[in-house]
C-alpha cells in the first residue's frame, strides 16, 4: 500500500530552498487546509489526498512550494461547504458533486476516483443474505430498506429514484444501525466497502458484502476549492492534467484500488442502474480517459 497522508500537524511538502528550486522560490507557499477522517478507521481520504499531493508536486517548478494542514475535526458535508465558502478552516475538499457545490465553490472537474464510487456493492448482515438472493430488478431492490448518510449525495440520488432510504446522521453510526437491523443494506463504492468492512470486522463480525448484485449510478467526486483561492484551483487542475497525461494517476489508482476492484468481480455481478439527476452538463463524460470502466 502507498504511504498514507498524515492527519495531524503541518506537513511541509516542498521546502523553498533557493539553490534547489530557484523558480519555485519566487512564489509564496500555497497553504492547503484539508479535513481529516471521521475516525481512526476512516481511510477514505488516503487515495484522494495522495492524488492531490502528487498534483501539487508536479507544479512546484511553475507554481512554487506548498504546505498541507488539517482542520481540527472532521466536517459534515453541509459544514464543509460552509467552511469552503469562507476559506479559513478549509480551502480544499473532496466530495461527490452536486449542484450547490458547483455553484458556490470552485470545482476541479476531473473525477478524482475515476467514477469508481458509482459502482455500489451492498454491505449487509450475513444472516439476511437470503433477502437478496431473488432480487432481479430495481423494483425488487427498492422493496428493501437502504441506509445512507443524511447529507450524502447518494441519499438524494436514491430518494429521487424511489428507494426506501433510512438516513443516519453519523457515519460510524450507520454500521451500527445496519448491525441491529434498522435497514437491510448500505450501498458502498468499490473504493470503500472492503476497507470499511475489514477495519470494523471485530466490532461488527456479522456484516459482509453481498456477493451477486451491484447498483450503478454515475458519481464523479471532484476537488472543490474555496472561491477565495482561484489560483490554487487552477494549480490543482493543471497538476491533475499532468499526472493524467504522464500515467501517474492511473498507477496511483491501481495501487490503492486494484485489489478491491479484483475482489469486487464486477463483471459477474447483476448490474442495476439508476440515473443521477444531480450532475451538471459540464460533467466530463466525453473524456473517456477520466473514467474507470469494468
Amino acid at each position: 500500500m502507498a504511504a498514507r497522508v498524515c492527519h495531524q500537524g503541518w506537513l511541509v511538502v516542498i521546502a523553498c530552498v533557493l539553490f534547489i528550486n530557484p523558480v519555485g522560490c519566487a512564489y509564496a507557499l500555497d497553504e492547503i487546509v484539508l479535513t481529516p477522517g471521521f475516525s481512526a478507521q476512516d481511510d477514505r481520504y488516503a487515495y484522494p489526498y495522495a492524488i492531490l499531493k502528487r498534483a501539487l508536486e508536479s507544479t512546484v517548478v511553475t507554481d512554487g512550494g506548498y504546505t498541507i494542514s488539517y482542520s481540527p475535526s472532521a466536517m459534515s458535508r453541509k459544514r464543509a461547504l460552509e467552511e469552503l465558502v469562507q476559506g479559513k478552516l478549509l480551502n480544499v475538499h473532496i466530495a461527490a458533486t452536486r449542484p450547490e457545490w458547483e455553484s458556490e465553490v470552485l470545482p476541479v472537474r476531473i473525477p478524482v476516483l475515476k467514477g469508481l464510487l458509482g459502482y455500489r456493492l451492498f454491505l449487509v448482515r450475513c444472516d439476511s443474505l437470503t433477502k437478496f438472493e431473488h432480487v432481479q430488478s430495481l423494483a425488487e431492490l427498492k422493496s428493501l430498506r437502504v441506509g445512507s448518510g443524511a447529507q450524502w449525495t447518494t441519499t438524494e440520488v436514491l430518494r429521487k429514484a424511489g428507494f426506501n432510504v433510512v438516513a443516519g446522521t453519523d457515519y460510524e453510526g450507520l454500521f451500527g444501525m445496519l448491525d441491529i437491523g434498522r435497514f437491510d443494506y448500505i450501498p458502498r463504492g468499490v473504493n470503500e466497502i472492503f476497507l470499511e468492512l475489514n477495519s470494523r470486522k471485530e466490532r461488527y463480525p456479522g456484516l459482509c458484502v453481498e456477493p451477486s448484485l451491484m447498483l450503478y449510478f454515475p458519481t464523479p467526486s471532484y476537488f472543490f476549492v474555496s472561491p477565495h483561492f482561484p489560483k490554487l484551483a487552477a494549480r490543482i487542475e493543471r497538476g491533475m492534467e499532468r499526472i493524467i497525461q504522464s500515467g501517474e494517476m492511473d498507477l496511483i489508482f491501481e495501487e490503492y484500488y486494484g485489489e478491491a476492484i479484483a475482489r469486487a468481480e464486477l463483471k459477474r455481478r447483476m448490474a442495476l442502474t439508476i440515473d443521477n439527476d444531480l450532475l451538471s452538463r459540464e460533467t466530463p463524460f466525453d473524456r473517456h480517459e477520466l473514467w474507470y470502466r469494468p
